[in-house]
Parts: structure tokens; sequence; C-alpha cells
């Protein structure tokens, strides 16, 4: 059996396996701790699985050392389905972001709104005056002035926030021009995922998002989670399972990471759990004969959905409103209740299924971001995820380091295997590391700094039975 990874790109007219071949220097072909001797790494084949021609599939040798396993990197690519972007569009949703009150605006964004606010109001009063007639304009500047205000502005429409800053507009808003793409989008990565499981030849599905990308994969993870026939949950979910057991494991260890009686190693022991779940779960067919659930990681790098607050809601009210309603999913997901800890049902049953929302209880989510410093320095599109859809995110720092924009740096220069590489590598897990040898120290530090994580990743022991923390 392979594991098959995903990677989803971001905005901006990408072209197909741009993103894909980048990804796969980093996280395969440069890694001496993976890859085996020999001059060729990976092979570029023709992609049966997605029927695009423009598409290829890049497949692996085996991995150095016991256990040798090959890997499937597919790019599941969208820009063709999100055609058509807008100036207007763009402004329209810009406006909506911005013009509120700002008592709805999260504190930790106050400063970037309001730039925000008056980079557009600045730009719509150019606009305004440029198209008076001279003696109009309250400002006596000769005409050469205006001509490069409005190239100026033409250039950065047509080069930037059309293209790039149009996907996430049209992404982001449901309004009924944008609907039938969301939906194009949302089907073709459920169709992805579906059409590699059926193949037979995974036992495993790694899912990585740039970006909207991010946005997109929680998506498409949310809505194939729910397409699961409950009937197949309920067949898969005996009393007494193996199945059961882990799923009852996995929503005490959820307790714990997010109740008042909080354990020092709750987060370790929570995404252990999950991946003890995911690997019961993984071997239950449906009644096509197909894997119920192969995703076993969703990997964000650069992710909007540190502002998921105003991107999925309103603000913080309606945010919160949806994750109670369990459209927005989180990671442990929502309980059903209490005590006993449980979000799956029937509540008091000893078997139970976990509800549709639950997609983050088999599926451990790692989430990659750069701080940013003045709006332009580092990433501002990023940033920590766990304060606005779990604790069970884990959210690794990487550090800024030479003063950029560094919302493309993400897999760059793998060879220096900087902190970039190193947090990627281990939020991959290809090998299937346990958290403790993954992260080190910071196995239970949020968020980890990635600067400090070792440049090799040095197995650590599983503790013994009997064996506390």
């Amino acid at each position: 059996m392979k594991t098959a990874v995903v990677v989803i790109h971001g905005i901006g007219e990408q072209w197909p396996m741009d993103t894909l071949r980048g990804f796969v220097e980093a996280a395969w072909s440069s890694d001496p701790e993976i890859i085996p001797p020999g001059p060729i790494q990976i092979y570029s084949k023709p992609d049966q699985i997605t029927g695009s021609f423009e598409l290829r599939r890049i497949t692996t040798r085996l991995w150095s050392g016991a256990n040798g396993r090959r890997a499937d990197f597919f790019e599941f690519y969208w820009a063709h389905l999100m055609q058509g972007n807008s100036l207007s569009a763009v402004v329209g949703w810009l406006i909506r972001l911005l013009i509120r009150s700002p008592a709805r605006v999260p504190r930790r964004l106050l400063l970037g709104w309001l730039f925000g606010l008056v980079v557009l109001i600045g730009g719509a009063t150019l606009v305004v005056f440029a198209q008076m007639k001279p003696e109009m304009r309250p400002f006596d500047w000769p005409p050469l002035t205006w001509a490069l205000i409005a190239a100026g502005g033409g250039l950065f429409s047509t080069l930037w926030l059309r293209p790039a800053a149009g996907d996430a507009a049209r992404y982001l808003s449901p309004a009924p021009g944008n609907v039938a793409s969301r939906q194009a989008i949302r089907e073709a990565g459920i169709e992805l995922l579906t059409k590699i499981k059926a193949t037979g030849d995974y036992d495993r599905i790694i899912v990585a998002g740039h970006s909207l990308g991010a946005v997109i994969g929680y998506d498409v993870l949310n809505y194939a989670w729910g397409r699961i026939a409950h009937t197949d949950l309920v067949a898969g979910h005996v009393a007494q399972s193996v199945v059961m057991t882990t799923l009852t494991a996995l929503e005490a260890a959820a307790d714990k990471l997010v109740g008042t009686a909080s354990s020092p190693n709750a987060l370790t022991a929570y995404r252990e759990a999950q991946r003890a779940y995911f690997a019961a779960l993984s071997k239950l067919n449906s009644a096509k004969g197909e894997p119920l659930w192969l995703v076993s990681d969703f990997v964000t790098l650069g992710c909007p959905l540190s502002k998921a607050d105003v991107l999925l809601g309103k603000d913080e009210t309606d945010l919160n409103a949806r994750k109670a309603l369990r459209e927005a999913p989180t990671d442990p997901p929502r309980f059903e209740q209490q005590k006993p800890p449980r979000f799956s049902y029937p509540a008091d049953g000893a078997a139970r299924t976990p509800h549709h929302a639950a997609v983050f209880g088999p599926t451990v989510w790692t989430n990659i971001f750069y701080p940013t410093v003045l709006g332009a320095i580092g990433d501002f599109i990023s940033g920590p995820v766990a304060s606005q859809l779990g604790r069970g995110v884990r959210d690794v720092r990487v550090p800024i380091g030479f003063p950029s924009f560094r919302h493309l740096s993400y897999w760059s220069n793998p060879a220096k295997r900087g902190p970039n590489i190193r947090a990627l590598r281990r939020a991959l897990n290809l090998r299937g590391h346990t958290e403790a040898t993954l992260w080190g120290a910071q196995a239970d530090v949020q968020p980890v700094r990635a600067e400090a994580l070792s440049e090799r990743i040095v197995p650590v022991p599983a503790p013994k039975a009997g064996d506390t923390a």
C-alpha cells in the first residue's frame, strides 16, 4: 500500500503543476532522511485519477530504511473553475469585510482593519478625483501625475487585485454569482479523494493546502466526511469493537484537552488518540467495498482561517453560532454532551457514531504560519488557527528571518533545511512518527517554534505499558 499526498494550490491564476513540483522537492526529493541512495528519486507519471492531461502524478521510490513505502503526490488544481474574477467583486468583498462597527472587529485585527479602511477610502477618493474635470479637482496636480496614478492603479488591479484577491473574494463570499464556482471546486475536491480511495492502492491520504487552498481543503474534508453514509458508520461502530474503543478513548482525550481539568500532555495524548482512531477507522469498508475514510492528516500553510471569525462568520459571535450548529467543524469536534464527553450519538449508547462535523476526529490538523510585522513583513494572511477552530490544531510558528513577505516561502530553499522545511516535513509526517518524535520537548507547546526543531527527526520510543507521563 502507498500514501497519497494531495496538494491544494492557493490564489493567483496558478498554472497546473507549478505548486506541486516545488512542494515535492521540499517534502521528499531533498530530504536525506527519507530518500534512498540513487540519482532518480521521483517519477512523473500520467495522472489517471484526475483525468486531466495538464496534471501528473509524482510517485517516489521506496523510502530508505526499514518498512520501505512509496508516496504518490497529486495536485488538486482548481484555478480553471474560478474564472471571470472582476474588480467589482473584490471591492464588494472588501467593503463587506471593512465597513463594520469597530465593536465587531477582533482586537488582534484592529490595526489591520484601520489600515484597510484607510486604503479603501483613499483609493475610492482617488478614483473619484481622477474622474473629475481638472478644474473641479481639489488638488492642483499636473495631468501627468493623475495619469501615473491611474496607470499604477490599473497595473495593480490587473496583476494582483483581480486575479489573486479575486479568487479569495469569490470563494469566501457566497454571493449568487459565486455559488456555482464554489460548488464546482468542492465537488471536484471530494471527487478526487473518492477516486483515490476507490483505487485500492492507498491506505492513507494526507491533504495539504496553501493559502486559499487551505480553506478549500477545510471545506472539502468537511463535506466529504458529511457524505459518508450513516448506515456505513453504524455498521462499523459496533459495541466493544476496536473502532468503538478508540473512539471512546479519543472523546476522553478531547475532554482533557478542552476541559477544565486539562493535563500537561493533553495535546499529545489527544493527537495520538486521533491517530489510533484513524488506524481503526481506515480499515472499515463501506457497503460498496471502499474504505470509509483515509485522510489521516490535514496540513495548512499560510492559512487564512486564522481570521475565521471574519471570513467564515460575520464576527466572533456568528462564528461561535456556526460552530455550535456544527456548520464549521472544529478540532476537537463539538461535543454532543459533556458528561460523559461525546461527539458521537446516541450519547449513552454502547455503539455510537460520530456526528457530521466530526471530521477532525480521525484527521490530525497541523497549521504552519509566519508571524507578521507591520503588515508587509512575514505573512499577514496566515496566523495561529487553534484559537479559532480548536485546541487540537497544532500551530507551528516559523521565524520570519530576513524581513520580507513570506506567504510564498513555506517550502522554499529545501536544501538548507531551514525552520520552514523542518516544520513542513514534520507536519506531513510521511513515516508516521509519534507526536513526541515529531515535536520533541515542544510536543505540548502552542505554538511550536520551528527554529527550535532539530534538523533530524530522532525517533522517541513509545512509552511502555504502565508508564506515566
